[in-house]
């Protein structure tokens, strides 16, 4: 039995002793009377609730308009009130002696005012559960939708290996056959390294951190040959080997956004500066920073790359993460803090 049902059972079994000990409180009652009265009661609003919370009678009244709905629900809680009444009548004549009944009956009036206010109690109280239930549904399916998008949009992203770099790839090779063909068969080995992380283990949901670091040097590697001397790129790995899991594309896509926007600065500043570590509470630290030349930057549109792993990082990492990023003198600096 799941909490909810629990919660539901715990009411009807308040409501129903409530009302019992309630009834043999007033004017002598006996124990059959009160206590058939109470069942009646509550069997008759569980009948009720469950009616009005089918499919059918919520898009009736989410058709009305806040007056009419009113009306309606007022209108409902009026003819239970008059059914319970009829059954009280009933039980009353069944099982009191007729002088014991007429007593009973004497103040029929706060009778009925009593069990409408309860209709309504419980009428009002339904109403609100179903309207949260109904949102957490939406919620939920909000969220299926766009982990949906998202995992659309990602998939998109790994189909299509940045042109840029494989263009720069290819002319690398180009130019290294003619000249060194070893150098050549070297760089078209580590590329074909970097293409089936892309095609096949960023497919996964988690990967080891060893692989997903082991691609990140792989991708330093070809980005080193094929740069100019004069982009100083640093590197500093601290990561102990171990059973620890990240999803893929995570920390790459930093990586990328830096080598994508490297230029030389305005103070003739010109480097890739990366560091990653993993302490012993399995908290990862990433940071990687590069300089820009703010006036080439202005008016270019911006990467969707980073508002994804922002938005990844918030579906697979909820509260687990800090994510920083900064740009000030030419400098844009990416620091996460991640638990795995």
């Amino acid at each position: 039995m799941t909490f909810k049902d629990k919660l539901t059972w715990f009411f009807w079994v308040f409501l129903f002793l409530t009302v019992m000990l309630q009834l043999l409180a007033n004017k002598g009652i006996p124990f059959i009377t009160a206590s058939g009265y109470a069942g009646c009661l509550v069997i008759t609003f569980r009948i009720y609730l469950r009616y009005t919370s089918t499919k059918t009678v919520k898009q009736f009244l989410a058709r009305l308009n806040v007056a009419t709905m009113l009306v309606v629900i007022g209108a409902f809680c009026v003819s239970v009130t008059l059914l319970l009444m009829a059954e009280g009548y009933g039980i009353v004549q069944l099982t009191v002696p007729d002088d014991v009944a007429g007593l009973i009956f004497e103040d029929w009036r706060s009778v009925f005012f009593g069990l409408f206010m309860a209709s309504v109690f419980i009428s009002g109280l339904n109403y609100s559960f179903e309207k949260y239930k109904d949102y957490l549904v939406q919620e939920k399916e909000l969220e299926r939708l766009k982990r949906k998008s998202l995992e659309m949009e990602i998939s998109l992203l790994r189909s299509q290996l940045s042109p840029h770099f494989t263009f720069n790839i290819l002319n690398n090779l180009q130019f290294l056959i003619r000249k060194d063909k070893d150098e050549a068969l070297r760089l078209l080995e580590r590329y074909s390294k970097v293409l089936r992380y892309y095609v096949y283990e960023s497919q996964k949901e988690r990967i080891p951190l060893d692989q997903e670091v082991a691609f990140l040097k792989e991708y330093f590697d070809l980005e080193i040959d094929r740069h100019v001397a004069d982009l100083q790129i640093s590197c500093h790995w601290n990561i102990p080997s171990g059973s620890v899991h990240i999803a893929p594309f995570i920390l790459s896509a930093f990586v990328e956004n830096a080598f994508k926007h490297v230029l030389p600065n305005r103070a003739d500043a010109y480097f890739i500066r990366q560091s990653c570590e993993l302490n012993e509470q399995d908290e990862l630290v990433f940071e990687i920073a590069n300089t820009f030349d703010e006036s080439e930057t202005v008016g270019r549109p911006r990467g969707v790359g980073l508002k994804h792993v922002q938005e990844r990082l918030a579906l697979a990492y909820p509260g687990r993460y800090q994510l920083t990023l900064t740009h000030e003198n030419e400098l844009f600096v990416a620091r996460i803090e991640l638990k795995l």
